[in-house]
């Protein structure tokens, strides 16, 4: 056996075998399918056999034409759960096993080869990436809206017909049509949270909002909502977690143009898990219709930065990210908007965690600027929130 390199890339013959052994404790949950796009460009999927839970194998790959991914993905996800708690993963092609590491992300759908050819011979490059929210993600992405995935809803129970679940944000349903009721549970959005003092994590009402049960950074820690102020969209979750506290920015006033950094977790579905930290500057003072209580910034953001840092030069929380402007509705009006988000002042923040009994630390504001140790810092206090039915 050997140690599978994400990354790898080997010959493999045009026929060849493939077998997975999944070893972890729920790997029953766990379905593989090689899914790529036909002469015409539509999405096809060829479903592995299951041998049995944890056991799955394709006599040969030949009947997909073309170039294709090998994807595992947990069956029943509207229950939540990750492939990783399936590892270690034997991955045997052409008589050979690699021993697939264990992805640094909570993955519900992993990539785990992709299949091409290249100057007229076979190949395979070994992955190990993948999409938090799934294989409906994953279809999403690589734009297959009419592909059927087999082996969804349920461990091991086929069920025809039952297509991607739509995205937690609402997309996929036409307008007017209703969103069905999640099923408890069930995964039902993401965002972005900031650690303000130890186990206590400040992110936004509306990311909270319908959740039962809140998973925090990469570990899943478990999060308890203690206070929320929907007026100005902020919630406060107790969790046990790791990482340094941002110090809050509250001496001092914004002014406008100033530098600053926007860190959370966009799209995690579709770009992965890790943080994401964009630049730009203070833009307005007020946020819509003069409210004095935001302020206008221009750092790209994404769905799933709600909740994240807004941070100065040094590092310090000058706000925490909440929404927006409607983009389609200001073209709707015949006019363009770009990078037009709207924060929440960091004084907002610390009224709302006195008022909620919460002792912040008398944490010294930062007056190192070197962009390298301003990530780190940020790295170890932002933390995305997976939102559970």
């Amino acid at each position: 056996m050997q140690a599978a390199q994400p990354g790898q890339r080997v010959p493999i013959s045009p026929k060849a075998d493939c077998r997975i052994r999944m070893r972890g404790g729920e790997a029953a949950r766990i379905a593989v399918a090689a899914i790529g796009r036909d002469a015409s460009q539509h999405g096809r999927v060829l479903a592995f056999d299951r041998v049995d839970p944890g056991h799955w194998f394709m006599e040969g790959m030949a009947e997909l034409e073309g170039d294709f991914e090998i994807v595992a993905y947990v069956m029943d996800d509207r229950h939540g759960g990750f492939t990783n708690h399936a590892y270690p993963f034997e991955f045997e092609v052409d008589g050979t096993i690699w021993q697939m590491p264990q992805p640094t992300e909570q993955l519900a759908a992993v990539i785990l080869a992709e299949v091409y050819t290249k100057n007229g011979e076979r190949r395979m490059k070994l992955s190990n990436e993948g999409f938090t929210f799934g294989i409906d993600a994953y279809v999403r992405a690589r734009n297959m809206g009419g592909v059927e995935v087999p082996y969804r809803n349920s461990p091991g129970v086929p069920l025809p017909g039952n297509g991607p679940i739509p995205h937690p944000d609402g997309r996929g349903f036409s307008e007017g049509q209703g969103r069905p009721k999640p099923m408890p549970g069930q995964l039902i959005g993401s965002g972005s949270g900031v650690l303000i003092a130890p186990d206590l994590i400040v992110t936004n009402a509306h990311v909270v909002e319908d959740g039962q049960k809140f998973e925090v950074g990469p570990a899943r820690d478990a999060g308890t909502v203690i206070a929320v102020d929907a007026g100005h969209d902020l919630a406060l979750l107790r969790c046990r977690t790791h990482g340094a506290p941002l110090p809050l920015r509250i001496g001092s006033p914004l002014f406008l143009g100033e530098d600053i950094m926007a860190a959370g977790f966009p799209l995690i579905d579709v770009l992965g898990a890790d943080l994401k930290v964009t630049t730009g500057n203070v833009s307005g003072l007020t946020g819509g219709g003069g409210d004095i209580a935001r302020f206008q910034f221009s750092a790209p953001i994404g769905s799933g930065s709600s909740g994240g840092a807004i941070i100065d030069e040094f590092g310090n929380l000058v706000g925490v990210t909440s929404a927006s402007l409607a983009h389609e509705n200001m073209r709707n009006r015949g006019s363009i908007s770009e990078n037009v988000n709207f924060g929440i002042r960091a004084a907002l923040v610390y009224e709302m965690a006195a008022a909620a009994g919460a002792d912040l630390p008398p944490l010294a504001i930062s007056t190192d600027n070197l962009r390298r140790n301003v990530v780190a810092r940020a790295r170890s206090a932002v933390v995305s929130i997976l939102v559970h039915a």
